[in-house]
């Protein structure tokens, strides 16, 4: 039983770094499309998908699912239900994925105020809660706290987003800023989703940092 919640909690931050390195995407392809079209058309699916999770499917769309599918149809949503049961926290059984919605207002909420400096939010997204917790939840043993932390995955985290820092903008001072930043909102931002983003693109504004991406 331990070990398929660990299982399910480590597909679950892999999930967690993928919609965050998809949320990159408008930035890497701001020449084509205004990203502040797709984030906020982004919220507004997001947002939908959420409130019919919390009040459920409205009459007319309740009635056309009555109506009988196509046999490989049934079987992506029936594969698709599988993987939402075992990556499912027990909150989000009861209120919706409230970790994808907030994750979409984090990012969005970014770019509203910071632009392009979203991409550091994003990647403390990746780095200091995703790629974290993993390492948390593989190898961690030294609890930090007051917080769901552990010293090892707190550390992986941190480690890595300074070195893409350091790496992308050559500046260890600003990058050691961002990333320690981002590594204590992590662990006592309460919705990490929101506030990391926020947060580290507040920083890096604030630092006068490069954009990343754009």
């Amino acid at each position: 039983m331990v070990v398929n919640s660990k299982r399910n909690e480590l597909l679950r931050k892999a999930i967690h770094i993928l919609f965050s390195s998809i949320l990159l995407a408008p930035m890497m392809v701001e020449d084509l499309i205004d990203p502040k079209l797709v984030y906020a058309a982004a919220l507004a699916v997001g947002g939908w998908i959420y409130s019919v999770q919390v009040k459920g499917l409205p009459q007319w769309l309740r009635a056309g699912m009555q109506i009988p599918q196509p046999k490989g149809m049934e079987i992506v949503l029936e594969s698709f239900n599988r993987l939402v049961s075992l990556v499912e926290r027990d909150y989000e059984r009861r209120a919706g994925w409230l970790g994808a919605l907030s994750g979409l207002i984090g990012v969005s909420s970014s770019y509203f105020l910071f632009g392009s400096l979203a991409s550091y939010g994003i990647f403390a997204l990746i780095l200091t809660d995703g790629l974290s917790s993993m390492v948390g939840i593989s190898v961690g043993r030294i609890k930090i706290p007051m917080a769901d932390g552990t010293l090892e995955g707190t550390a992986a985290g941190l480690i890595s987003y300074l070195a893409l820092l350091v790496g992308l903008t050559g500046d260890p001072f600003l990058a050691g800023l961002v990333a320690i930043s981002s590594s204590v909102v992590e662990l006592y931002g309460g919705e990490d989703n929101i506030a990391v983003p926020i947060v580290s693109s507040l920083v890096a504004f604030l630092s006068g940092a490069p954009p990343l991406v754009g």
